[in-house]
């Protein structure tokens, strides 16, 4: 028989032992890296939460120190509380309501036109509204014109 050298077999398993540690410290310092990048996108968004809470903040004080400044006391005590300093006159601006006291007939018959073209343009598929702005301009003004 002949003598087998087991000195081989050796060596390969210590290459097989010594390559498979370092595939696992490789594979440890890749998922600390990637842990390292998830902490890092979470400080950055707290402290962009914290830039958008420290705004709000000083918004707020800002507000406060409004309603506690004579400006603000002096325009809640007209409007709420119908005061006026010395000197002053109140002046009321009321919204007129849209009626046909002012409006022309001509205005009338041409809001009902525009009306009856919207609707119609609104039952319309929007295919033709299409084939009519790009290839029969002078068709919709018939349209606006005959309704």
């Amino acid at each position: 028989m002949p003598y087998r050298d087991l000195e081989p077999v050796s060596k390969q398993l210590t290459i097989v032992v010594g390559l498979t540690v370092v595939g696992f410290m490789a594979f440890g310092l890749a998922l600390s890296f990637y842990r390292n990048v998830l902490f890092e996108e979470t400080l950055g968004s707290i402290q962009q939460q914290n830039n958008a809470l420290r705004d709000k903040i000083s918004m707020g004080f800002a507000d406060l120190e409004y309603y506690r400044s004579a400006q603000f006391k002096d325009k809640y005590a007209k409007e709420n509380l119908g005061k006026l300093n010395p000197g002053e006159k109140v002046l009321i601006i009321t919204n007129q309501p849209l009626g046909h006291a002012g409006t022309s007939d001509t205005e009338e018959a041409t809001a009902r036109q525009q009306a009856a073209y919207e609707e119609l343009l609104r039952q319309m598929p929007v295919i033709e509204h299409w084939q009519m702005y790009l290839f029969r301009k002078n068709e919709i003004e018939k349209l606006k014109k005959g309704l």
